[in-house]
């Protein structure tokens, strides 16, 4: 064989080994943690999902991402360790992402309020964690709180009884027994002034036929008192939703982002003050800093996404700069082709759906395909079809050899690059 022709085979030889393999970075760690109640602790259970992207590095803070009342079935409502818009969130900061689930007999008090044992708990499974990963500034390190309904509240105490501890926090409904109460505002106002917080409520909880406009009022109440205090935080109304967080994440997740960017690096934000009433931007002048009819943004790109979000209920981002993900076929014991992929989405505009494309034609496409459909469940969990990364192709037989890429759409229907192509060999 001369030259020529070795160089051609090796040249071969290198782009079918391409076709049939695919560099996965690892994936994180994800554990599981289960503690019964304590003495004195009213839950009958306690569940924790604890992801982290690369045990090798420092934790800077942990993601506490906290459901609401009711005990959610698992299978309906996975926890957001498995969720690929908030891991990248998590990833790019080297935080750590724990999703509690709380199981009770009775009403919502027996776990969101920290004293009936979900505080203990919380505790617990940190120190656990940290023991399992290696990671001992788990225990100490600082938190960035979710809370929906139930969640909330619970996440407002937790900030009155850490302070300082608390990066960042949204809040999606709820608070009313905690914000209702003037004393309960008083304890919250000087812990949570400097705090960046965002409140979002949905439209059809604002009316009095609303079974959760309990809490509207009461969340105004805290709003208006922080802001004239010149408190860091926002207020958003959905549009589109009533008590669910629908695609409010679409806009928390860039929040989380913006003040995570400027708080773990010591920062200054810029900082956007919005007219509640006409979504314009105001000055930041001494008086515009407490004035309660505006709400405060950490940036001006936080204030555009503010503007758009009030006025539709979710976010379409424009020309936005995706990158393919990484996607890999291998045979099992069956004989069928196991593909498994990895998503990095970007951290506006989310994960919406997945295409499979089977020899150049799309063959499967995945998660939420109507358009105006949310992007999450009520709960803020993945929607089916994104809760896993694996398929299994079973129309393949050991004479088939297709070849596999994988897209992915965002939240406003643009086009991830393609995956490097795979077969299984």
């Amino acid at each position: 064989m001369n030259c020529s022709a070795v160089v051609s085979f090796l040249l071969l030889l290198s782009a079918t080994l391409a076709v049939h393999s695919a560099s996965f970075e690892p994936e994180g760690r994800l554990l599981d943690l289960a503690l019964p109640p304590g003495e004195g602790d009213r839950f009958q259970q306690a569940d924790f999902s604890f992801w982290l992207a690369d045990p090798s590095q420092p934790v800077r803070g942990i993601i506490i991402h906290q459901h609401g009342c009711t005990n959610a079935s698992p299978d309906k409502h996975p926890p957001v360790t498995v969720d690929a818009h908030w891991r990248a969130l998590a990833r790019k900061h080297q935080c750590a992402l724990l999703s509690p689930q709380y199981q009770v007999a009775g009403k919502c008090d027996e776990w969101n309020d920290p004293e009936s044992g979900s505080e203990r708990a919380l505790l617990r499974a940190l120190e656990d964690f940290a023991q399992r990963t290696g990671r001992p500034e788990l225990v100490e390190a600082p938190w960035v709180l979710w809370g929906h309904s139930g969640g909330s509240s619970w996440s407002a105490q937790m900030i009155v009884r850490h302070p300082g501890r608390v990066l960042a926090a949204s809040f999606r409904g709820g608070c009313h027994k905690q914000f209702g109460v003037p004393e309960f505002r008083a304890q919250f106002g000087p812990v949570a002034r400097e705090i960046p917080m965002l409140f979002v409520w949905g439209k059809r909880e604002t009316v009095p036929t609303s079974s959760h406009y309990v809490s509207w009022e009461p969340m105004n109440a805290m709003y208006r008192d922080l802001r004239a205090q010149g408190g860091h935080v926002a207020r958003v109304v959905d549009p589109r939703s009533e008590h669910g967080c629908d695609d409010s994440r679409l806009l928390i997740i860039p929040f989380f982002d913006q003040v995570l960017t400027a708080r773990l690096a010591s920062e200054q934000m810029p900082g956007a003050l919005m007219d509640l009433a006409s979504l314009e931007a105001r000055e930041s002048t001494p008086e515009n800093l407490r004035d309660p009819a505006l709400a405060w943004l950490p940036s001006p790109e936080i204030a555009s996404l503010w503007q758009e979000f009030s006025r539709t209920g979710t976010l379409k981002p424009v020309s936005p700069r995706l990158t393919a993900p990484k996607l890999k076929a291998e045979r099992n014991a069956d004989g069928h082709i196991l593909l498994t992929w990895q998503v990095k989405p970007a951290l506006v505009g989310g994960l919406r759906a997945l295409r499979i494309h089977r020899d150049g034609k799309v063959w499967k496409q995945l998660g939420v395909l109507k358009d105006e459909a949310f992007v999450a469940t009520a709960r803020d969990a993945p929607p089916e079809g994104l809760r896993d990364s694996f398929l299994v192709d079973e129309r393949t037989s050991s004479g088939e050899n297709p070849v596999y890429t994988l897209t992915y759409l965002d939240a406003g229907g643009n086009e991830s690059p393609a995956s490097p192509p795979v077969s299984a060999p």
